[in-house]
């Protein structure tokens, strides 16, 4: 009667023998089916779904980590919300392109005015004692900003003018004047030249550019952080796995104890002893469990679902790799340095600093204005007749001048701003050189921490070993009856405990090479979400 046989299977699954359960190498593949009251793993459902209506969600069954992650991109509040921050800035960049939108100013105006003339009236209006006019004004203009930083606007007047003079002086029941012309503003110090037109529509760019690489860096944070609580939930799935092999061992100990203290080949007190490790590991099954079901409610967060207990249950279905290789540092931190969200945003922000640190530099400068019109006029009884003065040219109106404004003590405004652009400039550079000191010393204790992972992964599974040996031996000492059930009991804990050292141990090497990938700019990359072109 072996204390450690195979109990028959339940129909359709397979339960492996003890010793193969719980093998160093299980973790590659392992189909081992839970024992009988094994913990149900919950489901993640989304509590607003109604019965047959699919959703994005955490699907019941064996769930890879390529499948979660990309579940965790679709569903994740915070990465949607810096997404929403990203189209934000998008938004503000378009805003500052439409500097260039020329636009349509137009206006019409009725004037109906009858008046008493004062004497001096009087004598300026042929002596009539009373005035009265009726006039209809209408003027429109597309008016719109040059790459220069010139204002340009083409406008035309129309006036339709009827009065006592009108009438009294030409026998006309309304006069019909136009003007028809073009005016120029053109900065030629302060406002002047492309560079400094553009330099508004530049920063919305890189502020979009500094906006995208922080909607990556969360992306990257959300990334590295579903590969660890993946791996978290892999760990509490075998610990729970683990614990109940152990139990079901435990209560075939006590089996078997009972039995031989019913033939009386056993000591009540050996009973007792077993009883006691059944009930031990009972509640480390127990602790297990809430240790399982808080490693899947961490999973349901990040998917922002509040999920509800279903029956059907979820698996890991990726086994933790014990082989790694020691990658080039030198390409590894150049790799960094062109994929890293907050180095490249550091460069854009150096890139914008530079924008505000040029405009100020103009700003500096007085106001001197170039100011340029030419139109052409007609005056007429008729609508045509003014319009035909117009098409001829009769009557051209031009001007040009210069125009100054000169802050008298220096133009400190001014001067401040020029400082406070530098200041930011120094500040964005020192920041960039911060963020390249931290990614060099990042990358080089990610790659330690990969290999002293490595190293404890092979240590403890030597330590695996060692306790199944002494495991074996103790077991075939009982079958000889050279031992009793509290030795098989405390080696077979030594022996779960050293299993379970291994497992976190070798989920420590994963989450050390999640923060590699994290370190080394690849996360983004190798699980199929990176947003940029790169070429590596």
């Amino acid at each position: 009667m072996g204390v450690l046989s195979e109990q028959p299977a339940p129909a359709g699954k397979e339960t492996p023998p003890y010793h193969k359960a719980l093998a160093w190498n299980l973790p590659e593949g392992t189909t081992a089916a839970p024992s009988e009251g094994a913990a149900v793993a919950p489901t993640l459902r989304d509590p607003a779904e109604k019965p047959g209506e699919t959703t994005g969600r955490i699907p019941a069954g064996k769930l890879t980590l390529a499948d979660f992650v990309r579940l965790v991109m679709t569903n994740n509040q915070q990465i949607q919300a810096q997404k929403a921050q990203w189209g934000i800035q998008k938004a503000e960049m378009e805003k500052a392109r439409g500097i260039f939108e020329p636009r349509l100013v137009s206006s019409l105006q009725l004037e109906d005015r009858s008046q008493r003339n004062t004497a001096e009236e009087s004598a300026s209006r042929q002596f009539t004692l009373t005035y009265e006019e009726r006039n209809w004004d209408f003027s429109a203009a597309v008016q719109g900003l040059l790459p220069t930083g010139g204002q340009i606007q083409l406008g035309y007047d129309y006036r339709r003018l009827s009065n006592t003079l009108t009438r009294t002086l030409t026998d006309e029941e309304r006069e019909y004047q136009m003007f028809l012309g073009i005016t120029l503003t053109q900065p030629l110090l302060k406002n002047a030249g492309i560079a400094v037109t553009m330099s508004g529509i530049r920063v919305a760019e890189a502020e979009s550019q500094v906006a995208f690489q922080e909607y990556r860096q969360e992306l990257m944070r959300i990334v590295g952080e579903t590969a660890a609580r993946y791996w978290n939930f892999y760990q509490a799935q075998e610990k729970l796995r683990m614990r109940e092999e152990s139990l079901r061992v435990a209560e075939q100990i006590l089996q078997d104890s009972e039995e031989r203290f019913r033939i009386g080949k056993m000591a009540r007190t050996e009973v007792l002893e077993a009883k006691a490790g059944v009930i031990s590991r009972l509640a480390l099954r127990s602790e297990a469990r809430q240790e399982h079901l808080e490693a899947v409610n961490r999973l349901r967060t990040l998917v922002s679902m509040a999920g509800e207990r279903g029956t059907a249950p979820l698996e890991a279905g990726d086994s933790p790799k014990a082989e790694t290789s020691v990658p080039d540092l030198q390409a590894m931190r150049q790799r960094a340095f062109r994929l890293r969200p907050e180095y490249l945003a550091a460069q854009k922000k150096i890139e914008r600093a530079g924008l505000k640190v040029a405009y100020a530099r103009n700003q500096r400068w007085p106001e001197l204005d170039l100011k340029a019109s030419f139109g052409l006029n007609g005056l007429d009884f008729s609508r045509g007749d003014s319009w035909e003065q117009i098409e001829d040219s009769r009557f051209d109106d031009w001007s040009i001048g210069l125009e100054l404004n000169l802050p008298l003590l220096g133009n400190r405004a001014g001067a401040s701003e020029l400082e406070k652009a530098n200041l930011e400039k120094k500040r964005a550079l020192l920041m960039l050189k911060a963020i390249e000191v931290e990614l060099t010393n990042g990358i080089d204790t990610a790659v330690h921490n990969v290999q002293s992972a490595a190293e404890q992964v092979d240590y403890a599974g030597d330590v695996v070993e060692i306790h199944k040996q002494l495991l074996d031996a103790e077991i075939a000492r009982l079958e000889a009856g050279k031992s009793n059930s509290r030795l098989v009991l405390e080696k077979e804990e030594n022996y779960r405990k050293a299993q379970e050292a291994s497992l976190k141990n070798l989920v420590n090497l994963q989450k050390a090479l999640v923060s590699l990938e994290v370190a080394g700019g690849m996360s983004l990359v190798n699980h199929g979400v990176e947003l940029m072109e790169v070429e590596l």
